[in-house]
Parts: structure tokens; sequence; C-alpha cells
């Protein structure tokens, strides 16, 4: 039996607040982990929490059949922390397992892995998630099935060729059944991502493949859920650039180039919110 997903209808303000509260807990959560591994990468995760939490708890149909369910990609798999956060609030692993990221007791590790209930691919590699996720839309168009598949990816790996490989085949397929997401943080692994290589024409290059592109504040549920409905009515490959801050919510590292951070400063956030 399919649960979730959208109805088009516009979104009511006690549905709005419930996903902003669970955005909120999914947030101070990731901040949370600090206390137990300083290794994560926070501020990639803070840009993606509002992103997840849409679609995990608006749109993603759950189902045991892989050809009549949808999937998920974090292709920015440096982003696990939020992505557990949320699997957290929606249920499929306990809260307690947050406190034993990349533990050897425990079950979740630095990038998302299979074996992790809610993840539907092992990713960390960047540049991947695109193909793949291609190669799952294809497989659920050739089976004749109604399964979506959100992919979820950073600026920065735009810089992967793997991706400028998988775009064009994604047209060629006519894959209306694919939505991807490219974060636009503003930062990659090094420096800002003006800094490293230029990115402002990506929109152009995505549109002129035939991707159809369409922008959102990747923070606001409203702006999300409006460009997502949108989405899911075109009847060919879409891409979404959602606009985010690195470290959103956390202004110790917020919209900066700081990945990561200290229990003392999650100590202090956490008092203070």
């Amino acid at each position: 039996m399919e649960k979730g997903g959208s109805d088009g209808t516009p979104i009511s303000l006690e549905e709005l607040n419930k996903l902003k509260s669970i955005a909120e807990r999914a947030r101070k959560n990731v901040i949370r982990m600090l206390f137990y591994d300083q290794t994560i990468h926070v501020g990639s995760s803070l840009s993606s929490i509002e992103i997840l939490t849409t679609l995990f708890f608006k749109y993603l149909r759950e189902g045991k059949d892989p050809i009549n369910r949808d999937w998920l990609i974090l292709s920015k798999g440096h982003a696990a922390p939020a992505l557990y956060a949320v699997l957290a609030e929606k249920g499929y692993i306990s809260e307690d397992e947050l406190w034993k990221i990349q533990d050897i007791s425990g079950l979740l590790q630095g990038h998302p892995e299979i074996f992790i209930p809610g993840v539907d691919m092992a990713t960390g590699s960047l540049g991947q998630g695109l193909s793949f996720g291609i190669g799952v839309a294809q497989g659920i168009k050739m089976k004749g099935g109604t399964g979506r598949v959100f992919v979820i990816m950073g600026d920065g790996e735009q810089d992967e060729g793997e991706i400028w490989e998988a775009m064009t085949h994604a047209v060629t397929r006519k894959l209306d059944n694919l939505v991807a997401f490219i974060e636009l943080n503003g930062y990659q692994l090094d420096d800002s991502t003006s800094n490293v290589k230029p990115k402002e024409f990506l929109p152009d290059v995505w549109k002129s493949v035939g991707w159809k592109t369409l922008n959102c504040d990747g923070h606001d549920f409203v702006s999300l859920i409006n460009t997502i409905d949108e989405a899911l009515k075109v009847k060919a490959p879409v891409v979404i650039f959602a606009k985010t801050l690195r470290g959103k919510g956390f202004p110790v590292i917020e919209n900066s180039k700081r990945q990561r951070s200290s229990p003392d400063d999650a100590r202090k956030f956490l008092l203070n919110s």
C-alpha cells in the first residue's frame, strides 16, 4: 500500500507547521551528533534538511515493489547525517542510532549504506548518484512501473564528469519519472564554488540538453512544494536548482566554507535554542 505523496492541493498551515517542526528537530539532531562524532559534515547536512523533510513527509511513496514505489538517492553522500536525522523522524531508524554514528556498535556509517533502512543507494563518491538514478528510472519505465526517482546533488558535485555523461541519457530515454535537485549553497570542499569553477552557467546547460529547469528556495517549504508539484507535471526529466545555505540554522558555520564544528559550539547552540 502506497503512502504519502501530494495531491496538488495547497499546503495547509497545519501541514506547514508540522514540516517545520520535523525539520527543526532534525536540524538540532544533526548538530547534537557532534557530541559523538566531530568528523561529520555538518555544513552540507544542514543545507539539505528541508529538501529531505519535504520529500520524505510529502512525496515519497513507500512500498515493497521496486517499480511502483519512489526512490530517493542522496548523491551528496557526505550529507548523510541529515538523511539519518530525517529517517529517524520518519521511523525508519531509532533516534538512539544517531548517537552511535560511525561507532562500531552502531548501524550508521559516515556515508549512506543500503543496509540502513530507508537508504536506496550507497553514496559518497560524488557524481554517481545521477547515473544510478537514471538506471533505476529507466528500469521502472521499461517494466511499466509508476515509481519516481529523486536525486539530490551538490553544486560542487557538478564538477564531476560522470554527471555530464549522464544528463543527456536521461533526455534520450524521456525519463519524466526523474527529478534531480542541485543544491546551490555556494561552497564545495576546498573553497567557494565561484573560486573553484564557475557555476552560473549550469541552468543554461541543463536546459539546452533537454531538461526542464526550475528554481526554488531550498529552505522554504512552500517554495519547495510548489516547485516539486510543478516538476511532477512535466513530461521530461526535471532539474530543480535549490538555493540553500551551508550550515543553515547553525550560526557559527552558516554560509561559510566551514564544514565541521565542535561539541562546544553544539552545546552553546542547543542551550540557547
